[in-house]
């Protein structure tokens, strides 16, 4: 009975998170799909939640980053490093590593320019993803990557056996999403008074990022409707997921009083 109890206890606590947390990916939907882009040159002056589409470009002072796997010189970007690790009959792959990073840049429509601020998006770009098997050479900048972090090991060793070698370790999968100079963004945060800018410049007068007047801050390398599916996908997944967990945790839960 204990253990049953035990048992229903952890499937109901992770139920509830998936629950939890696929519901608040779909409230991000509902905010995305709730509105329309407006023009960049309405921004001039104004304040409060808004949501943007253009072209993303390098903002002179700022300039751009470069990403850990690929060394591409990017707007933005997130990694991640996972390894694929079985414990009985169960399999799973481990986050090891990820991390985020960005610098301002500039949403061009066409018709005007609009600084955005990153810090605190909640990015959503297309991953780029590299599956290592144990005992297969890194490609150098991966090499380098995981020479220098500490949570990550290189999956290189072997046992000779003469007749052949066999390579020991995990397979690891390193991910990129990023935001290029030129690629299409979808923005949803806050727009608020800027730097003043040059007499006849096409920069508007304010800057979009995170903020407590928004209840989203999204930046996106697709369309507005893109941002929104590629978003739902996973939170349905994770609502489903969440609901089958609690309706196994409440049945093994009842189960240990019959």
């Amino acid at each position: 009975m204990v253990l049953a109890q035990l048992i229903a206890v952890v499937f109901l606590a992770i139920g509830g998170f998936l629950l939890v947390r696929g519901g608040r990916e779909l409230r991000t939907v509902v905010h995305i799909l709730r509105n329309d882009p407006v023009p960049v040159r309405s921004l001039d002056g104004h304040t409060g939640p808004v949501e943007i589409t253009g072209t993303a470009v390098a903002d002179e002072a700022a300039g751009t980053v470069t990403a850990p796997f690929t060394g591409s010189e990017c707007l933005a970007y997130t990694y991640e490093v996972e390894e694929y690790r079985s414990s009985g009959k169960h399999s799973s792959w481990e986050t090891l590593d990820e991390g985020q990073a960005g610098v301002d840049f500039v949403v061009d429509d066409g018709g005007a320019r609009v600084r955005v601020n990153p810090d605190g998006a909640d990015v959503r770009f297309e991953p780029q993803s590299v599956t290592v098997s144990p005992g297969t050479e890194l490609p150098d900048r991966l090499a380098d990557y995981v020479e220098r972090t500490e949570a990550v090991e290189a999956q290189d060793g072997s046992v000779n056996l003469l007749v052949t070698e066999i390579s020991l370790g995990n397979k690891q999968r390193f991910t990129e999403r990023r935001l290029d100079v030129g690629e299409d963004v979808y923005v949803y945060g806050q727009a608020m008074r800027g730097p003043a800018t040059e007499w006849g410049s096409n920069l508007v007068d304010a800057v979009v990022g995170d903020g407590d007047g928004t209840p989203v801050f999204v930046i996106s390398d697709t369309s507005e409707r893109g941002t929104a599916r590629r978003i739902a996908r996973g939170a349905i997944a994770e609502t489903v997921g969440g609901l089958l967990a609690i309706v196994v945790g409440g049945a093994v839960f009842l189960s240990g009083f019959l």
